[in-house]
């Protein structure tokens, strides 16, 4: 079989198997495989496949017709422009995480620090410290994660872009390591903490609900983490240091309530690209 013939066959058990973008994930796989651009694939209609080719590709598309994400079998996930190793113990990072990520580089290279101190709670793949890291080459960066294998993945993405020097990982309870070791000089805490509530949950596309459980559930309301995250944040951070959210569409009440009772100041609730509640900034008083 040639490429043309195995995107054809290959999309139309994607279509059986109700995947959303049958052809693309087709190509995207099948590139993956070849190691080629997608566009070379069209370019290469008549390239034969050798067997062991189309074993490896028949395992690919029959995992993507269980639904499990492109990015968790090809291994990789682009976020700002960089290319992310993943694997099923992480979240996927998601094009709307860029818009937070995108301001708070804007804000920090407006104000010309010598030094930005950040620590990222939950950091997951490390597509957000990596990118700040990446982007901020002033910044020295903290990430916390409770999960062995999600810390693992950290590490990994941190080793890939060479910022060993300025990332750091540490395993724990949101912010407890670092108030047991007294540190209170953060400019920035940032996260994206499990949001999803009990009853979204059993909502979610087939494809979200392979990610990691602990990643996405945030308890009965979606606020458990926010509820001890936010008090927590005061003990580290400096007055007037910043604290970014992503948030869950209908949470932005709720989690401004948590942010006032808690003392923080000049709270502003910013939107995704479907113009949706997606992130609070607030400063601690």
């Amino acid at each position: 079989m040639n490429i043309k013939e195995v995107l054809v066959n290959t999309e139309e058990y994607f279509e059986k198997n109700n995947i959303d973008k049958p052809r693309l994930d087709a190509e995207v796989l099948l590139a993956e495989l070849l190691d080629m651009e997608r566009i070379k694939l069209y370019v290469n209609f008549d390239y034969p496949l050798k067997d062991e080719e189309i074993a490896k590709y028949r395992a690919m598309i029959k995992k993507r017709a269980q639904h499990i994400p492109v990015s968790y079998i090809t291994g990789h996930k682009e976020f700002m422009s960089l290319d992310f190793y993943v694997n099923e113990d992480v979240l996927l990072p998601r094009p709307e995480t860029e818009i937070l990520v995108e301001y708070l580089i804007d804000h920090f290279q407006e104000k010309d620090m010598d030094r930005i101190n950040i620590v990222e709670v939950g950091t997951g793949s490390g597509a957000i410290m990596v990118s700040l890291g990446h982007y901020l080459e002033n910044s020295r960066i903290l990430g916390v994660e409770i999960d062995e294998g999600a810390l693992n993945v950290t590490k990994r993405n941190i080793e890939r872009f060479s910022l060993s020097d300025s990332l750091k990982v540490t395993k724990g309870d949101l912010l407890q390591p670092l108030i047991k070791r007294g540190i209170s000089n953060v400019d920035l805490l940032v996260s994206n903490p499990p949001y999803i509530s009990e009853e979204e949950m059993h909502t979610l596309p087939p494809e979200v609900q392979k990610e990691p459980h602990k990643a996405l559930y945030g308890g009965r309301k979606g606020l458990e983490i926010y509820k001890k995250l936010i008090p927590q944040s005061l003990e580290v951070l400096k007055t007037d240091g910043m604290i970014a959210l992503e948030i869950g569409h209908k949470q932005a009440e709720d989690v401004k309530k948590i942010l006032f009772h808690n003392n923080f100041k000049d709270i502003e609730v910013r939107q995704d690209y479907a113009d949706k509640d997606r992130f609070i900034i607030a400063y601690k008083g």
